[in-house]
């Protein structure tokens, strides 16, 4: 008789920006994506639902899940809390891995078949962008080449050169500004299965973040933390 070999299910949730989603993988290969409603406010309201329907669709229970990957950040404060408390919460009930994926990396991921390399941009807002450069791995997925910054967004998007490639969720806003070519809009949109495919490659190289310690990356404080900062250092003052 011969043993069945079990699949390995891997989740991946993507809540940085205002178009929410989720991703079933099945050893690898995407088996359902399901996009949330499209205001971050309800990403809390949807993304329980919709996941519980994905599972429930392939027959699968929570604790049958090896592995949750989640977008960190940069992106919406309110979107990053959701998705990161749920991805959180999910692997301590079921006991599966999670591993915390950067929201410009899995940007750049879904630009690993059209260039060797690719500037990721999201928007910080205040006239501000989060900027990242990544290059294509020998495994073809991309990987980072320096840490995220936040750049002044008119200077950074015409400092660029005709020989630069750029995606993105900001680059609706800034695409008369920018000085390069841009990824095809079809492309440059955030994708939870880019961050289940980074999540499982960080996984196979025995990387995963630790559930109780997991947080967003936000990069900056919020308006309101600045407001009340300073509103704090002004009455120390």
């Amino acid at each position: 008789m011969i043993d069945r070999i079990r699949s390995m299910w891997t989740l991946g949730i993507e809540t940085s920006d205002r178009t929410g989603a989720a991703a079933l993988l099945q050893d690898g290969v995407c088996v359902a994506e399901r996009q949330l409603a499209k205001s971050g406010r309800r990403h809390a309201q949807t993304l329980v639902s919709e996941v519980d329907s994905l599972f429930r669709k392939h027959d699968l229970a929570p604790n049958d899940c090896d592995l949750v990957g989640v977008s960190v950040g940069p992106g919406s404060f309110t979107g990053l809390r959701v998705g990161t408390v749920f991805a959180k919460t999910f692997a301590y009930v079921t006991g599966c891995q999670v591993v915390a994926v950067g929201s410009l990396h899995s940007l750049a991921q879904g630009a690993s078949s059209q260039a060797d390399e690719i500037w990721a941009i999201a928007d910080a807002q205040r006239g501000e962008l989060f900027v990242g450069k990544f290059t294509r791995a020998d495994d073809s997925f991309m990987d980072p080449i320096d840490e995220i910054e936040i750049q002044d967004a008119i200077s950074w998007c015409q400092s660029r050169s005709n020989d630069e490639l750029a995606t993105g969720t900001a680059i609706d806003k800034y695409e008369h500004e920018l000085q390069c070519r841009i990824l095809d809009a079809s492309l440059r949109q955030p994708r939870a299965e880019w961050v289940a495919r980074l999540a499982e490659r960080s996984f196979q190289f025995g990387q995963t973040d630790d559930p109780w310690t997991l947080e967003p990356r936000y990069i900056r404080t919020s308006a309101a933390e600045e407001k009340w900062d300073a509103k704090k250092s002004k009455s120390q003052n």
